[in-house]
């Protein structure tokens, strides 16, 4: 047991430095380099989340998500790798029993062993308090459930690392930036920046449109949001979850091709974009050190040069 545990500590991610651009240095934390599985921010948010598994013998590990999700993909492998069984409750009912019209997402979390179940949107909004849920996870003798997102204290914990490699890797930043999907990430940042006594500005990137519910959910994820500057800009979802406009294409296509940096579909083109849009507008000014996030889900599909 104590093998599978080394499993998810995650590989210190380098920093590299991009070009100045309007007189603002960035440096980019490659945390899609951290584990070649269960890469990125997930592999922080399942870290602690497997060792409380483990410590307390669960037979299985479930948890929630759309066919696109990067935490389903992770927590199956992450799963398979500490020997536990994984269970993913999955929106879409409509994709049960139809292998073909699966995501290459649901397709690797099957082939890593995950016991795929398909909810309709209504039984998936009341994730556990749904007959569905409940129904398949009361034969389970010892189970443990990580929330869609995998956004828990937990995961908290596990992101919060992200600035203590930072500490020992660079000098204080002005700002950090990262995607956002459920918040916890923004959370555990912004948990970070609060352990090491930064006067650093956290901004969260928010990849869902309508996502304006992300800034009540990362207060409660948060201990200390009120003692941290931070901030989340709502639009930059270049029309949803999972849709990109050409605007975005094009900056990711250039952007890839010339620091050879890869960015997924899903969120980092879109928080990379947000990067440049905000220090174009002056809203992050001339003089400042940013770190941005790179936060994995290059299974997802990456933007091609």
């Amino acid at each position: 047991m104590q093998r599978s545990r080394k499993i998810f500590i995650p590989e210190k991610s380098p920093c590299q430095k991009i070009k100045v651009f309007n007189k603002v240095k960035i440096i980019c934390k490659r945390d899609d380099l951290n584990h070649p599985l269960i890469q990125g921010n997930k592999l922080r948010k399942l870290k602690y989340n497997i060792a409380h598994a483990l410590e307390k013998n669960c037979n299985v590990i479930a948890t929630f998500g759309g066919a696109y999700s990067n935490h389903i993909v992770a927590t199956a492998h992450a799963a398979a790798l500490a020997h536990i069984k994984s269970l993913g409750f999955i929106r879409g009912e409509e994709l049960s029993g139809k292998p073909e019209r699966w995501s290459q997402t649901l397709l690797d979390a099957k082939k890593a062993g995950m016991e795929l179940v398909f909810l309709s949107r209504q039984q998936y909004r009341l994730k556990e308090q749904s007959d569905a849920v409940k129904n398949h996870l009361s034969p389970i003798k010892n189970f443990m459930i990580i929330p869609e997102g995998g956004s828990n204290a937990f995961a908290i914990q596990g992101v919060a690392e992200i600035v203590d490699e930072l500490a020992k890797q660079i000098k204080p930043p002005t700002h950090i930036i990262t995607a956002c999907g459920t918040g916890g990430t923004c959370a555990g940042l912004i948990e970070g920046v609060y352990n090491q006594g930064w006067n650093t500005k956290v901004i969260g990137i928010p990849v869902l449109k309508g996502a304006e519910f992300l800034q009540k959910d990362i207060t409660k994820l948060s201990q200390h949001h009120r003692h941290v500057d931070w901030q989340l800009f709502f639009n930059y979802h270049a029309g949803g979850y999972a849709k990109l406009t050409d605007d975005y294409f094009d900056f990711g296509k250039k952007f890839s091709s010339k620091t050879n940096i890869p960015l997924d579909k899903i969120y980092n083109v879109k928080s990379f974009f947000a990067l440049y849009d905000l220090i174009t507008k002056g809203q992050i000014k001339a003089g400042s050190l940013v770190v941005i996030l790179h936060t994995g889900g290059l299974q997802g599909g990456v933007i091609e040069i």
